[in-house]
């Protein structure tokens, strides 16, 4: 499916540095685990050498957390996430939940975010399409950067969904003011011609399709204001 924006919440309703807390013991494990699995059945080795030294001598992630290298903190905190997909069958920690589009599909939208000159507007945007050090205002950038994760609180995306409905309007409003009559009459030639209503149109893309994503998103979780987690592929 490409590089996708995917968003998640905590089944514990927690915050994303609360549920890596709460859950570092087995992470932990878990890591080291799969780290030794590899080498032995496989004689490849796994993960990255700084996460796991730093695994294999320390098992309080929260007590040390503002004393640790920017890069150590975005690489555990990316594997966290990779390690509740490998054991969400078991042991649900994230739901996912809302759109999940490939990056491109935003492009246009964060130009017209940037367009605004609204500084807190492009930062809250940035968190979500480009990612957040768990530590607070900084990029996201890890080791590998396979992938770069994303958060609001509950606080920041209210005002993130008042900044884009001050500056381009509610979903309905976007849809009217910005699809071309093109955009507008393919899709609802595609509903007239659905089964049930459902339908897909691959190649359609209006240039606000990212601000919709973002708030159908924020719509969801509003109502049960959890954190919003993002994981934005590489």
């Amino acid at each position: 499916m490409g590089q996708r924006v995917s968003y998640y919440r905590s089944i514990l309703r927690k915050t994303l540095k609360e549920t890596i807390f709460e859950n570092f013991s087995t992470f932990r494990q878990w890591y080291l685990d799969a780290a030794d699995s590899s080498v032995l059945q496989f004689n490849e080795t796994f993960g990255n050498k700084e996460l796991k030294s730093y695994l294999a001598q320390n098992d309080d992630f929260e007590y040390n957390l503002h004393n640790l290298d920017k890069k150590l903190i975005d690489e555990l905190t990316s594997e966290f996430l990779n390690y509740c997909d490998s054991t969400n069958s078991e042991n649900k920690i994230l739901e996912l939940f809302g759109p999940t589009m490939n990056k491109w599909r935003y492009n246009e939208s964060t130009d017209m975010v940037l367009k605004t000159n609204d500084r807190d507007f492009i930062q809250l945007w940035n968190f979500i399409i480009k990612g957040r050090c768990l530590t607070g205002y900084v990029n996201f950038e890890s080791f590998t950067n396979d992938e770069k994760i994303g958060f609001l609180t509950y606080d920041e995306y209210s005002i993130l969904k008042s900044k884009i409905e001050a500056h381009f309007g509610n979903i309905g409003q976007i849809k009217e003011k910005y699809w071309t009559d093109k955009e507008k009459a393919d899709v609802r030639e595609a509903i007239a011609n659905s089964k049930n209503g459902s339908y897909s149109l691959y190649e359609h893309n209006p240039k606000s399709s990212g601000l919709e994503y973002v708030l159908q998103a924020l719509n969801e979780i509003s109502i049960t204001n959890d954190e919003l987690i993002t994981v934005i592929e590489l």
